[in-house]
């Protein structure tokens, strides 16, 4: 079987042990607010994916600046249904939209409902729709690159750690079911500006992030034509997905 590979590009603090820029001639999915890493990579993603509605509001704009500006080929894009529900402060700017993304031949949306790896295919047509939506977007990353014919997947940057103690909230505050940073203090991510000062955000579930990694290395294992990889060092989710130095993975090894 011919390897068609894609890389999944995690943003935990793990990301900054290896060099990214070795990607960039590879196929790849970033999530959120990795954006601010593009320009120090020197390429933009293939594939752009966010699916947090409080993070989505929180960046709309620069998302529509990515879906005018960037190379990035595919947008996938939760289909948000609640945004009149929150007040303007909850929206990137203080600007309010019931609307929030444009509309464009390489959006995507994604609706609600759990599948397993073969509930998720593209549905063609105006309204362009992904009909899985699992509650973290590295396994909804995976769930497109299997849909979109990739068979095999390799992370970096997929830590599936999450400190949430006095330390690490030491600048963060709840408001409701969103939470805002007042510094550039991220110790959960690979940039203290990933959620830095002013951003508000969901915050993620470390067991259950777990959860849904190990339940996927299930299906995964069920199927004879898509295999994946863990590249990251000392992540949680490598006592499920066998673990190859990232160095060694891009010259080839899998054994």
């Amino acid at each position: 079987m011919k390897r068609k590979t894609a890389w999944i590009i995690g943003t935990g603090p793990s990301l900054n042990n290896i060099d990214v820029s070795k990607l960039k001639d590879e196929h790849t999915i970033t999530f959120n607010r990795a954006y601010v890493a593009f320009e120090d990579w020197g390429f933009d993603p293939t594939y752009y994916l966010t699916i947090d509605s409080n993070d989505m509001r929180a960046m709309y704009k620069d998302i529509n600046s990515l879906i005018t500006n960037s190379h990035i080929k595919c947008f996938f894009l939760a289909h948000l249904t609640d945004n009149q529900i929150h007040g303007p402060e909850s929206f990137q700017d203080n600007d309010k939209k019931d609307d929030l993304f444009l509309k464009n031949k390489n959006v995507y949306f994604i609706h609600q409902g759990h599948h397993g790896l073969d509930g998720t295919r593209f549905l063609h047509g105006e309204n362009k729709v992904f009909s899985s939506h699992d509650p973290n977007a590295g396994i909804m990353g995976l769930k497109i690159l299997y849909a979109l014919g990739y068979n095999e997947v390799a992370f970096v940057g997929c830590d599936a750690r999450y400190q949430d103690d006095e330390e690490s909230n030491k600048y963060i505050t709840k408001l409701g079911r969103e939470y805002i940073s007042h510094a550039d203090y991220d110790v959960n991510h690979f940039r203290n500006d990933y959620f830095g000062k002013g951003m508000r955000f969901g915050k993620p579930n470390q067991e259950m992030i777990i959860s849904l990694w190990r339940h996927a290395k299930l299906e995964i294992d069920r199927k004879d034509d898509f295999n994946v990889y863990s590249c990251t060092e000392n992540s949680n989710l490598n006592q499920f997905y066998k673990y190859i130095p990232f160095e060694d993975f891009l010259e080839g090894k899998r054994d």
